[in-house]
């Protein structure tokens, strides 16, 4: 086996229907989608990653009420790659982010200015500043179809 990989999947919703967040993963494209929920059984390695992705989420969030973005839904999927000694290697993440409308008003759209704004603040997240210089990031913001 020369490489590892590992997918997380987030869901949370914001606004008038009310916060909730919830993360699944997977070893492998291959395997079944299985709920996240931290112990102390949890193997460090995941909690590792899942602080990369709890770490990018809170930046998606913050920056979107910085901007006034009236969130009401984030779905995302991060992929790690990693060696066959548990290095990390590359970073891939697509978060599609949907917007709830004010009263009366319509849904506001996200438009490349914004979303160019999100995807390069959640770049400044401490977990993915911290990985090596040599790990392939990529993270990408989208409005939800």
């Amino acid at each position: 086996m020369s490489q590892l990989l590992f997918q997380f999947q987030l869901q949370s919703r914001h606004g008038a229907a009310g916060d909730s967040l919830s993360v699944d993963f997977r070893n492998g494209e291959q395997e079944p989608w299985q709920p996240l929920e931290p112990s102390l059984q949890t193997p460090g390695f995941r909690l590792f990653l899942l602080s990369l992705l709890l770490c990018q989420h809170h930046y998606l969030v913050a920056n979107a009420l910085e901007r006034h973005l009236p969130l009401a839904a984030v779905d995302g999927v991060l992929s790690v790659t990693a060696s066959a000694d548990w290095m990390v290697e590359a970073v891939e993440g697509t978060f599609q982010v949907r917007l709830e409308a004010a009263d009366g008003a319509a849904t506001p759209a996200l438009d490349g200015a914004s979303r160019a704004f999100l995807e390069r603040r959640m770049k400044v997240c401490p977990v993915s500043r911290n990985l090596p210089g040599t790990v392939t990031k990529s993270i990408v913001v989208q409005a939800a179809g």
